[in-house]
């Protein structure tokens, strides 16, 4: 059996594992689909402050269950799932108390573990979840994005009536969007560099859009008559420049929840956070209950992922999907086709 694997920055590869066999505990995926996401493509650039070279990639897939382990309860053959991919002690403070996500020890399959772009892939049981008949294959993958959008808007709090920018267009950032207007903000605007990520957006609810290409994003989303100013902002790039603006975009007690993946050491005017009292919240990944939800809302038609989904490409040219992912002008959420559309 193949797996890809991450040999050093933009060198993907395949190496030869036996078919596993689950064990106590645990369940074998038949793997369908498993997207590649912001993460692998900072690894792939070997940039990952968190993921370490060699790498087995893969965190967001769907398939169904092949085999079970010995005292796996609840689940048969053939059943359609998706996987939350975190690995987690268990007994740590923060596991303790409902916080897993942020466990001490915390691994993620395809990040610290290994990942699921093969045919058969191991998983504790406790971290599968059902999906109903409804829902496809392909978009069952994308759950694991969307619930990443769904713990972010939790982070900020209530969004009712309120102003939010989220600065960045890609999944996350589309993902947050209709999370965002789902849970009642009254103005949304969406800053990016690509007018078709920026149309798509516009589609999916932002109230405002903006391209920061030689202009000011913050003096010009400041001009705009909103009450009382932007009360929220999420950076989901992982760069200075927008992290900054989203500091300098708040008005006064104002909060900026951190989503990107920052892969260099970041300046910003602490002095401005403390006088203004802002918020800076950080977001890691989603506990179940977002996943959870993640999974009704797309299987509801609540929110829709298919206008993110830019190729699909067959797993043995996974190197050339990696390429094609890397080019984010052209592309949203690039998909390894694994297995079948059960």
């Amino acid at each position: 059996m193949k797996r890809v694997v991450i040999k050093s920055p933009e060198k993907i590869g395949f190496e030869d594992v036996p078919e596993p066999i689950p064990g106590p505990g645990e369940i074998a995926i038949e793997v369908a689909y498993c997207g590649i996401c912001g993460s692998d493509l900072h690894a792939y650039q070997g940039k990952h402050p968190f993921i370490s070279l060699p790498a087995t990639p893969g965190h967001e897939f769907s398939g169904r269950i092949h085999n079970l382990g010995e005292g796996t309860r609840g689940f048969f053959k053939g059943h359609r799932v998706i996987v939350e991919p975190s690995l987690v002690c268990g007994e740590c403070y923060l596991c303790r108390t409902g916080r897993y996500n942020i466990c001490e020890k915390l691994r993620v399959m395809g990040c610290q573990g290994d990942g699921a772009m093969q045919k058969y892939f191991i998983v504790p049981a406790s971290k599968v979840v059902p999906i109903p008949d409804q829902l496809s294959m392909k978009h069952a993958a994308m759950a694991e994005p969307l619930a990443v959008g769904v713990h972010a808007a939790r982070r900020a709090g209530s969004m009712q009536g309120l102003n939010v920018a989220i600065f960045g267009a890609g999944t996350i950032g589309l993902t947050l969007l209709q999370v965002v207007r789902l849970a009642g903000a009254k103005r949304i605007a969406v800053v990016d560099l690509q007018e078709p990520r920026l149309k798509l957006a516009r589609k999916m609810g932002a109230t405002v859009t903006l391209d920061p290409a030689g202009t000011n994003p913050v003096a010009s989303l400041k001009g705009m008559e909103v009450y009382e100013g932007w009360d929220v902002a999420f950076e989901c790039v992982g760069i200075e420049p927008t992290i900054r603006q989203c500091l300098d975009l708040v008005r006064k007690g104002g909060k900026v929840v951190v989503v990107g993946v920052f892969g260099d050491e970041t300046k910003i005017t602490m002095a401005n956070i403390q006088d203004r009292e802002t918020e800076v919240v950080g977001t890691l990944m989603y506990i179940r209950r977002d996943f959870v939800d993640a999974v009704d809302y797309i299987a509801s038609g609540v929110m829709t992922v298919e206008p993110l989904i830019s190729a699909v490409y067959p797993l043995d040219q996974a190197a050339e999907a990696f390429k094609e992912a890397m080019d984010t002008r052209k592309n949203l959420k690039v998909l390894l086709k694994i297995g079948e559309d059960w």
